[in-house]
């Protein structure tokens, strides 16, 4: 369980990035940081591994204020993805992946056959564990830096806008590929990001933030749709756009999404049919 307890960050020159933020993300779980450029989202997720320490407040996990644990250690127990991946351009794919085993002392030969493991688990073929990083794509990188991540089996993943530098395409890959992970592994899981639908794809809950860290709302991606809390929430996350403002009609037998301006989204499955009145 991680809890951030009434915490804030003003950074040198007196900027305010987080102002009196608590929240308790419980094991298990997917929470989604979702804000614009001064949200504060990054911030509070750096305030995990120490990346950044409060002005104020705490920060526990399981308990324990982090602030009282080594940071280096801190940081070795806590998977941290990038978004441009972060990998070490002179190390092949292998060594990247086991550089947090070997520096908990895992044995070389051990680290490395549990990367070519963990390659396969996110998605990728073993043989591109003696490629260097220049050698792959974007969306292969990214893989391999989630890969990382997960080398030393930590209890919380961190993901800094992890997919924000690949196009739309492998982006929705790297989602579905990360949302069947978090259903095999089921780590607790901070996610930051500035894409409502990326945040509400991913995450189980959703921290919807304003300036400051300021929490606007705070719930599964199914009750801040059906119930924006306030204005500031409901131009965030596009409600009052014509493309979240759906109907079903009946179409050659089926039901079918469409938007406010009649562009088909998709079919629903499993649903009664709708007569042409759209009645069931």
């Amino acid at each position: 369980m991680i809890e951030f307890r009434s915490v804030s960050k003003t950074y040198p020159g007196g900027v305010v990035a987080v102002r009196d933020f608590s929240l308790t993300i419980h094991s298990g779980r997917s929470v989604a940081f979702l804000g614009s450029s001064g949200s504060g989202k990054t911030t509070l997720l750096r305030m995990v591994n120490r990346m950044v320490d409060p002005t104020s407040g705490t920060v526990l996990i399981e308990g324990d204020d982090v602030l009282t644990r080594n940071a280096v250690e801190l940081r070795r127990s806590i998977g941290y993805v990038l978004q441009a991946g972060g990998l070490m351009p002179h190390r092949t794919v292998a060594d990247n992946i086991a550089t947090v085993p070997i520096l908990n002392g895992i044995p070389r030969r051990q680290a490395r056959a549990t990367a070519c493991e963990l390659l396969e688990r996110v998605g990728l073929d073993p043989a591109l564990a003696q490629r260097y990083p220049f050698e792959l794509s974007g969306g292969q990188q990214q893989r391999v830096g989630v890969a990382r991540a997960l080398a030393g089996d930590p209890k919380i993943l961190l993901m800094d806008e992890p997919f924000g530098a690949v196009d739309p395409i492998v982006r929705r890959e790297l989602q579905d590929e990360l949302i069947r992970l978090q259903d095999e592994i089921g780590k607790t899981m901070i996610f930051v990001t500035h894409d409502v639908d990326e945040a509400f794809r991913v995450a189980d809950e959703v921290v919807v933030l304003q300036e400051g860290g300021q929490i606007a709302q705070y719930g599964t991606p199914e009750e801040i749709v059906a119930s924006p809390a306030n204005e500031f929430v409901e131009k965030f996350i596009g409600a009052c756009q014509s493309e979240r403002q759906l109907e079903i009609k009946l179409l050659n037998g089926r039901n079918v999404v469409l938007d406010a301006a009649g562009t088909p989204l998709g079919v629903v499955k499993g649903a009664p049919t709708l007569d042409r009145q759209g009645a069931l």
